[in-house]
């Protein structure tokens, strides 16, 4: 199978309500939860927090600067059913958030390597 990594950015930002503020001295993101129904938080089995943002990448028609893809905030189906929201609210609410370009492979040169180079240094002394 051959895997073809992606690189990009995400603007954060573009996420309703989101904003830049200090939060404890520290400059901070802040995402309202309750006006981005394409985040949701969940605890884990240890009882940690987390706040998934879900998304979608799709691939782009017309490429621009070698971007192919481009990744949007999803509401999904569950969500839309569940906030009973109109189709029409979609685009508000799933916006683009930022484009993706293939991650070209660069040649490294290669040295010469013993097939003994990847052991650590001393003697074996056996398992």
């Amino acid at each position: 199978m051959n895997t073809i990594a992606m690189i990009g950015q995400m603007d954060l930002l573009a996420l309703i309500g989101a904003d830049i503020k200090t939060v404890d001295g520290q400059e901070s993101i802040v995402i309202p939860l309750q006006k981005n129904p394409t985040i949701f938080k969940m605890m884990t089995k240890t009882g940690a927090q987390k706040a998934l943002l879900d998304i979608v990448i799709r691939q782009t028609t017309q490429p621009k600067y070698g971007n192919t893809h481009f990744i949007k905030a999803n509401v999904g189906k569950a969500n839309r059913t569940a906030l009973n929201l109109d189709s029409s609210e979609l685009p508000r609410l799933s916006p683009i958030l930022g484009n993706l370009k293939p991650l070209e492979a660069r040649e490294e040169p290669t040295t010469a390597l013993s097939d003994d180079d990847d052991l650590p240094e001393g003697d074996f002394k056996g398992f």
